[in-house]
């Protein structure tokens, strides 16, 4: 009995081999989870997903749009402050058309590169040594804190009796609008430069002017990146204000214009195209901004 007993052990041991490779191939085949859904429907979803996630911007403005043109159409909204806005592109058609909406579009946007161009140069040169010099940040933080909360519209008369209805009264706005943001960002950015990397550069040999422009300059680049991003949206309010106020051509000016004349759709056209303007600039900054995210410093 017991010989029989050993035989049928030594007898399981033998039938127990090892798998061989075509059966390990096998066990490792990937099986669906849910045969009604198999991965490639799966990962065709995933694409559609992603792309709709890319596109939602867009889909917003063209429901925004459609929702304008149904309310307009149905009276739901007055047409007469509200005209359709198919109405508002076939006006924006014929000015550009016509040619006369050129010079105004020139104007304004000319004004508005050099002002801005001029506050991203200020806002560096000046922030860079602010948030590099502790002592100067305390000194003129207060002075440049009252200068940025005062209302630009309470200065633009006297910029105008100064500078005179040219671009040049155009051009200052601009820079008092963008400059502070672009500033006080800079600031921020050198002041937030990550100390470990600071010691790290000491600990081997790194003078004062290496670090300043090998590890803060860089660090602070997302942070001016975004303040241009706020700079952009009030420099463009308040140079299309400028030229409403006082101005003979412009893109403000020219809604100005149309407004007074009841020219509803006209009206609508400057302030579609700055709209459109000013969303495409941004869009390019936050991508930008988006590839130097990393050059963060890490909390």
């Amino acid at each position: 009995m017991t010989l029989a007993i050993h035989d049928n052990r030594f007898d399981d041991h033998e039938q127990r081999k090892p798998p061989t490779s075509k059966q390990q191939q096998e066990s490792l085949k990937v099986v669906p989870i849910d045969a009604a859904h198999p991965p490639s429907s799966n990962l065709w979803l995933a694409r559609l997903r992603e792309v709709a996630s890319n596109w939602l911007g867009i889909i917003g403005i063209l429901i925004f749009f459609l929702a304008w043109e149904i309310a307009t159409r149905t009276h739901i909204l007055n047409p007469f402050y509200f005209p359709p806005f198919s109405q508002i592109l076939a006006k924006g058609y014929e000015l550009f058309a016509s040619g006369s909406i050129w010079e105004h579009m020139w104007f304004s946007l000319t004004n508005f590169s050099i002002g801005f161009v001029i506050s991203v140069i200020l806002g560096v040169v000046i922030g860079v040594p602010m948030g590099w010099y502790r002592n100067l940040s305390k000194a003129f933080d207060p002075l440049l804190s009252g200068i940025y909360a005062t209302p630009l519209i309470a200065l633009l008369p006297l910029i105008i009796m100064v500078f005179g209805l040219g671009p040049i009264s155009k051009i200052i706005m601009t820079i008092l609008a963008a400059v502070f943001p672009i500033l006080i960002n800079t600031m921020v950015g050198i002041a937030n430069t990550d100390h470990r990397l600071i010691t790290m550069a000491r600990a081997f040999g790194a003078k004062d002017r290496t670090i300043f422009l090998k590890v803060s300059v860089p660090g602070s680049l997302p942070y001016i990146v975004a303040g241009m991003r706020v700079a952009l949206g009030r420099a463009l309010v308040y140079i299309v204000v400028a030229e409403q106020y006082g101005a003979a051509t412009g893109l403000g000016y020219l809604s100005s214009v149309a407004a007074q004349r009841f020219q509803m759709s006209a009206m609508f056209v400057p302030i579609v195209i700055i709209a459109v303007l000013g969303a495409t600039l941004n869009e390019l900054l936050k991508a930008l901004e988006q590839r130097l995210e990393k050059w963060k410093p890490q909390k």
